[in-house]
């Protein structure tokens, strides 16, 4: 397994993990807020699923957002021009 040089590891650094700890919290949060829907509306499983489907659907766009925003920065001139 080779090592990571210290320019590898500070281009993501904490910023990927916040990022992927905020996309995992915008999944969880719609699973449960579908959830105090059902059990205040009585509706259960709908608002549980509609809510966790639409979940998914924004993490899929926020890590290909994510993944885009990397593969940029991995292509940025390494002479500091713009």
């Amino acid at each position: 397994m080779p090592a990571e040089s210290p320019s590898s590891r500070s281009r993501t650094g904490p910023r990927a993990s916040i990022a992927f700890l905020a996309i995992g919290t915008e999944m969880a949060s719609a699973t449960v807020l579908g959830l105090l829907l059902d059990y205040a509306l009585g509706t259960l499983p709908g608002f549980t699923i509609g809510l966790t489907l639409f979940g998914f659907v924004a993490v899929f766009l926020q890590l290909r957002i994510l993944a885009r925003t990397m593969a940029a920065k991995d292509h940025k001139p390494a002479g500091g021009s713009p």
